[in-house]
């Protein structure tokens, strides 16, 4: 087998970016994943039909965090001895620095595929700084980012690395579905705000109830659609500040892929006030919807995909300056109307075929520096 691609878990931005590359590649190559999904995981969409193998082994649960360990991957690296590996570049994962040993021993020549930044990663400890230092001095070859900050941040603990190895593959959503789904159809945007993703802290869900809070006080109302599950006391949270300021809302669970459109178009106004994403695809989804986005600087999307004052807004955490803003676009047709095709316009540059042309690059680097290392 001359490529070997190896990932924790099949994700709806990742695994059909892989099977454009099997393709691309006429077959020749093979992708691995440590484990069919992880348990905070809910979606369900249909896999590629490339060849897929999904390791045994044990999963291990810290904080919140699931960690695989598969020993499997030993047995299956020494038996296809890939030319070319594109490892996911996951500290946290036994497995992944397992492969990464194992290839060094085969002298394949390793892409690190990594979705992190410098702004998400502000709080890990000393140690994990010490392991990113190892992975990305030690065992990448070439090295692939999800966003610019990505790459910025495998030059913040790689100072050695030239422009040549690194590689941009952007998070995608499935955009030509999206058209599809909504292409002629004409959608009532009966919610002034959408809020999409898991209700968790870092997405601070308290801060987007007050927002709209403030938004009722201020204009008389506030539509509110929630999409996604996640911690009940965080979701009593925000229904108890809904419900003390008349704030109308509508908790709709979990939504599967296939639904998605027909709910980002009946929102005028996705905010997202994360406070660390990777990305947030939501962003890209709500966009391919002509929904513009207001989030912070806490998400390598802003300045990449949410250009403030073009298709959204990037705000502080500051509650008044969220209102603000969301009055203001709420009460101007015309303005929303321009951040809505501004948008769909933006969002087009974000495909699974860019996604997959920044991996093949990465490809043929390495094929062109000899495949295995001599």
């Amino acid at each position: 087998m001359d490529y070997l691609i190896l990932s924790d878990i099949p994700t709806p931005w990742r695994e059909p970016v892989f099977e454009r590359i099997y393709r691309a590649l006429g077959g020749a190559a093979r992708i691995v994943y440590f484990k069919s999904n992880e348990k905070r995981r809910l979606w369900k969409y249909g896999l590629g039909s490339h060849p897929k193998t999904i390791l045994r082994g044990l999963t291990i649960n810290t904080h919140g965090t699931e960690r695989f360990l598969n020993p499997g991957i030993i047995l299956l690296l020494l038996w296809q001895q890939p030319c070319i590996a594109l490892v996911s570049a996951s500290i946290k994962d036994p497995t992944a620095w397992l492969a990464l040993v194992i290839c060094k021993i085969l002298r394949t020549k390793v892409a690190l595929l990594d979705d992190s930044w410098l702004g998400r990663e502000r709080k890990i400890n000393i140690l994990q700084k010490i392991a990113r230092r190892i992975m990305y001095k030690r065992f990448g070859d070439a090295f692939v980012g999800a966003s610019r900050q990505t790459l910025l941040m495998l030059r913040y603990y790689n100072h050695r690395l030239i422009p040549q190895q690194l590689f941009l593959s952007h998070l995608a959503a499935d955009n030509d579905y999206f058209q599809s789904r909504l292409s002629g159809k004409s959608f009532m945007r009966r919610f002034d705000v959408i809020f999409s993703g898991r209700i968790v802290q870092v997405k601070n869900p308290e801060f987007f109830a007050q927002v709209c809070a403030g938004v009722r006080e201020r204009i008389g109302q506030c539509r509110v659609l929630i999409i996604g599950e996640g911690d009940e006391d965080l979701k009593s949270a925000m229904r108890k500040i809904f419900n003390n300021h008349g704030v109308e809302y509508e908790f709709a669970g979990f939504i599967q892929h296939e639904a998605l459109p027909d709910y980002y178009a009946q929102a005028k106004l996705l905010l997202l006030p994360t406070s660390g994403d990777c990305w947030g695809v939501v962003i890209n989804e709500a966009m391919l919807a002509g929904t513009p986005v207001i989030t912070t600087e806490m998400t390598a999307a802003a300045g990449e995909l949410v250009i403030h004052g073009n298709n959204g807004a990037i705000l502080p955490l500051d509650v008044d300056a969220w209102v603000n803003t969301v009055v203001e676009i709420l009460g101007d047709q015309e303005k929303w109307e321009q951040l809505s095709r501004n948008a769909l316009e933006k969002v087009r540059e974000f495909t699974f075929d860019k996604a997959a042309k920044g991996i093949l690059d990465a490809f043929s680097y390495l094929e062109a520096r000899g495949g295995q290392a001599q």
